[in-house]
């Protein structure tokens, strides 16, 4: 991987401070599985600290977007991996999505969780069409944010049915 400082901080952004990499050193292999789930605890981490206002929420997810998506294709780039599981931001970036401008209670938050990470992993139409259309960057985070709309939009509704 590249040692340049754009390359350094590229790596620190896709992978979540380094944490990308931690599945991959427990189990010992190259492609270690549980990459997802830390990205999207990030995600829940964060929460408190995301802005309160839609408009500022709404710049922030933009500016979320934009930044994890180059962050993503220069280490992909500079690692020579399509979409590497050491990038993990995408998930962060993907739950953020999911609890858009959704009240934060902790049952809200669980099933955004869930959800999420649900979508995510059985990327159903049309979250499958971008993971495999969609290249670079851009590739690696929009089927997230993408699963992350999924969770929201049935959360929304499941808030309509029976308000928590």
């Amino acid at each position: 991987m590249g040692r340049t400082v754009t390359s350094r901080i590229s790596a620190f952004i896709a992978t979540c401070a380094f944490l990308g990499y931690v599945p991959a050193r427990l189990t010992g292999r190259d492609r270690g599985a549980g990459g997802g789930t830390i990205g999207t605890l990030v995600g829940l981490a964060f929460v408190p600290l995301l802005p309160s206002s839609h408009a500022a929420y709404a710049g922030f997810l933009l500016a979320a977007f934009i930044v994890s998506s180059l962050a993503a294709h220069k280490f992909c780039a500079d690692t020579g991996i399509k979409d590497d599981q050491r990038v993990i931001v995408d998930e962060t970036v993907g739950y953020w999505v999911a609890v858009a401008w959704l009240p934060h209670g902790i049952l809200t938050l669980a099933l955004a969780f869930g959800l999420f990470r649900a979508f995510d992993g059985l990327k159903p139409w049309p979250i499958r069409l971008a993971d495999e259309k969609v290249g670079g960057g851009i590739g690696v985070i929009l089927d997230d944010v993408l699963a992350g709309v999924a969770a929201n939009l049935v959360l929304r509704l499941l808030l309509c049915i029976a308000p928590w």
